[in-house]
């Protein structure tokens, strides 16, 4: 079995290959920020594309999860919703 890892990327967790980790990590590192900027008056909005400064880049994380932990929460599966 791969090893897998649990990847952070904004207030979401997914389980991904450590390759595929690597690769998405690369991929991440060469991105420009992007962001449509409401402007309230007369309902205008600016978009804006830069290069992200050092506290921009890591937005995103990874952490390894053995595969012990890895196989019983995947057969525990989706949690319920108990609201």
């Amino acid at each position: 079995m791969m090893s897998k890892g649990i990847l952070n990327l904004g207030y979401q967790s997914y389980v991904i290959d450590t390759q595929d980790a690597v690769t998405l990590f690369e991929i991440l590192s060469k991105a420009e920020r992007y962001e449509d900027k409401y402007r309230g008056s007369g309902n205008k909005n600016t978009i804006h594309v830069w290069e992200p400064d050092t506290d921009e880049q890591n937005k995103f994380s990874f952490a390894l999860i053995p595969n012990s932990i890895y196989r019983v929460a995947k057969m525990a599966g989706k949690p319920e919703d108990k609201s």
